[in-house]
């Protein structure tokens, strides 16, 4: 069993990170893309590294230098569990590869145990990136002992355990009722976006400390600190004090192995059952022929883009919480009324001023268009060679994208103007402005896969969630909402209107001149 185990981890290891493909690929291209990728990742990773480390020199220079590493313990679990759940079932239940695996003198064990080591090595670099700066700040300021150390490293190696473990058996129970279901894909999607719901609700519950506003001591900050993180992650504040004091055998015993033992064991029960609900069909036999209907080029090629986005629950969940959250945020807002918002908020700003970008920013931090042409996959070749031009084909992608968007977006801007009841003024800008981003953000995302298109992918999680066009097309639009919204509050008020008409238009002209720049590609050459 154990020799099977090590086969099966070497087999899902050797291309982590697309790191056998270009170790051995021959096509120059790739490679350019491949050092490109790598020089964004190490800029995103450096970025991340000082952000944890001013967030620990922050929480240190206020007295809280004892929770620095249950902060970034919890931190790191938080972001494995929720992006555990999003990806968990197409890992362990992977289709890709499956009939040759089940046809192996292999237990099934095995296998599962195998994609069970590929989740805990991805998540062991993602907690370690969060962790390392972290613990680093703390023993440069602290000046703790040798035993702080040790018992750091076995942290480090155990802290993906749990959080990885229960975004597992959700992703697991989450698949198994799913593939029960005849509509497999929307299902595994619609209860995967409620447990994430849940997650955040209640989250912002736990972590609401009362009498926050009449903090004005840095001690009672501290206080607050240790309170949070009791309440919303106790796991995080065991293994932190353990880590503090040195306590060796208390780290050792934290380490979640045996949960995590129980969990590979509950998968592989029942892992052939789920894989077989998922990947079989059952054909009826009443089918009869009706009228046939004939659409334009455009409009079939939309229906196709649909047809795609709804098979695939990773990509449904992905791309569709953003406009969620814009409904839920929007509604809030009604229900709570401007002057709550107004007081939570750390410096007075002009709500109808600032609602248009923060919508537009929730929308866009995930457009499907960002990750459109990759999710073609090895059927990109028949896409490319339809006898149809490039903008055909590209403008199915970009108006299935809007045509997502545009209930939420409509439900989003009826809520806001009943909250805000802005002027005339205001509500024209806080209907334009939002559309204009979105536009923007979906003919970017096209833009950046068309110039980092990941087409050989053996894992849909890979182009959705690790991919640079989910990166920086699907975070691009996102980005430039937040900037807007800051030169929004920073720009006097008599000048607001021309600031926004400006703005508009210069984002108009940029999304024009990239979509003829897209449709002159030649898409053969993907």
């Amino acid at each position: 069993m154990l020799a099977q185990i090590r086969i099966m981890a070497r087999l899902e290891l050797c291309n982590l990170l697309g790191i056998n493909i270009l170790r051995f690929t021959k096509d120059k291209r790739k490679k350019k893309r491949a050092v490109m990728l790598s020089v964004l990742w190490i800029l995103l990773i450096i970025m991340l590294l000082f952000y944890v480390g001013g967030l620990s020199w922050g929480l240190v220079e206020i007295g809280a230098g004892e929770d620095v590493p249950a902060y970034v313990i919890a931190i790191s679990s938080m972001l494995i569990f929720v992006f555990g759940i999003l990806k968990a079932g197409s890992i362990i239940f992977r289709r890709q590869g499956y009939d040759m695996v089940v046809s192996l003198p292999v237990r099934k064990g095995a296998v599962v145990l195998g994609r069970f080591l590929r989740m805990y090595t991805e998540n062991l670099l993602m907690a370690a990136l969060v962790l390392l700066p972290g613990i680093a700040v703390y023993a440069w300021q602290m000046r703790p002992d040798v035993s702080f150390y040790l018992c750091a490293f076995l942290g480090i190696w155990s802290v993906p355990l749990l959080p990885m473990t229960g975004a597992i058996l959700i992703g697991a129970l989450v698949t198994g009722i799913s593939s029960r279901m005849r509509h497999k894909s929307l299902v595994a999607s619609t209860l995967t976006i409620v447990f994430v719901f849940a997650i955040m609700y209640g989250s912002s519950r736990l972590t609401s400390v009362e009498g926050m506003e009449s903090l004005e001591i840095m001690e009672e900050l501290s206080g607050m600190i240790s309170a949070m993180l009791e309440r919303f992650y106790p796991p995080a504040v065991l293994l932190g004090t353990a880590i503090v004091n040195g306590e060796i055998s208390r780290c050792l015993m934290y380490t979640g192995l045996f949960l995590s033992v129980f969990a590979a064991a509950a998968v592989s029960a029942c892992f052939q059952s789920i894989c077989r609900n998922l990947y079989t069909t059952a054909a009826r036999h009443d089918y009869q022929m009706g009228d046939l209907k004939a659409d334009s080029a455009l409009v079939s090629l939309c229906r196709k883009e649909f047809r795609r986005y709804f098979s695939s629950s990773i990509y449904v969940s992905n791309t569709i919480i953003g406009p969620l959250m814009g409904c839920v945020i929007s509604g809030a807002l009604l229900f709570t009324g401007p002057a709550r918002v107004k007081e939570l908020l750390p410096v007075p700003v002009d709500l109808a001023v600032i609602a248009p970008f923060l919508l537009a920013g929730t929308f866009c931090m995930m457009t499907t268009a960002a990750t459109s042409v990759s999710m073609e996959g090895k059927e990109w070749w028949l896409a490319k060679s339809l006898p149809l031009p490039a903008r055909t084909v590209l403008d199915a992608k970009l108006l299935m994208n809007l045509i997502l968007i545009l209930p939420f977006y409509l439900v989003s801007e009826v809520f806001l103007l009943l909250a805000l009841k802005p002027g005339l003024q205001d509500s024209f800008w806080m209907m334009v402005i939002p559309a204009v981003i979105l536009l923007f953000a979906c003919v970017y995302g096209i833009t950046v896969n068309l110039h980092f298109p990941v087409l050989d992918w053996e894992n849909e999680v890979s182009v959705v969630k690790q991919s640079a066009s989910a990166v920086l097309g699907g975070m691009g639009g996102a980005v430039l909402a937040i900037l807007g919204g800051a030169g929004a509050c920073l720009v006097p008020e008599g000048y607001s209107g021309g600031y926004r008409a400006v703005l508009c238009v210069l984002l108009l002209g940029i999304t024009c001149l990239m979509y003829r720049k897209n449709n002159r590609i030649d898409l053969r050459e993907l």
